[in-house]
């Protein structure tokens, strides 16, 4: 064998083993699906859009790590498509399903919730239209964005701005939108970081 085709073989067997090595330092990257939690169908008629914009929720309720995310789903979900009591004594009317596409748990978990191609829901008023609703759980008024959610928050992006075509830079709290604390001011501070 050559010095030449030595070299050449050294490299690409060094080639091979980086390329394999950053693949299984990768944490794999998994979304939830609906069927996953058990999700029910929608009730009532959904509006079709075109996600163009990044918007941050979140939950406003304190953080659960007891609670498995599919529990956690599944009491939005039935929270959401009824006429439900809220916090201040008002009744929330039913939606079709979950406010949010996508909810992200203590422990870093993300659940898809309504399918994207859907207009998502809010108690606020702002128009929802082209808007990816990411919801983190917390009240963020008062608590932490816990390190394995802020690195879910980052991939999730990511994601959603690689598949649909969708610039990081659209990225806003719910607060942008409308009149509300939301996403709560330690999670809103870091969202720059994002764009």
């Amino acid at each position: 064998m050559s010095y030449i085709t030595k070299s050449i073989a050294l490299i690409v067997f060094l080639w091979s083993f980086s390329i394999s090595a950053q693949k299984s330092n990768k944490k794999d990257f998994v979304i939830l699906k609906r069927e996953d939690w058990n999700a029910k169908k929608a009730v009532m008629e959904m509006k079709l859009h075109k996600p163009q914009f990044i918007t941050i929720h979140h939950t406003g309720m304190p953080q659960k790590p007891e609670l498995s995310i599919e529990k956690k789903l599944q009491a939005l979900q039935n929270f959401s498509q009824k006429n439900s009591p809220m916090a201040n004594g008002s009744i929330k009317k039913a939606w079709a399903d979950v406010p949010y596409h996508f909810y992200i748990a203590t422990n870093g978990k993300i659940a898809e919730g309504r399918n994207i191609n859907f207009q998502g829901d809010s108690n606020t008023n702002y128009n929802l239209e082209g808007h990816v609703l990411i919801v983190v759980e917390g009240d963020f008024n008062k608590e932490k964005v816990l390190p394995q959610q802020w690195e879910s928050l980052k991939e999730l992006i990511a994601f959603i701005s690689s598949e649909y075509d969708i610039s990081p830079k659209t990225i806003s709290g719910h607060r942008d939108q409308a009149e509300t604390s939301c996403p709560g001011n330690n999670l809103y501070q870091k969202l720059s970081e994002l764009k």
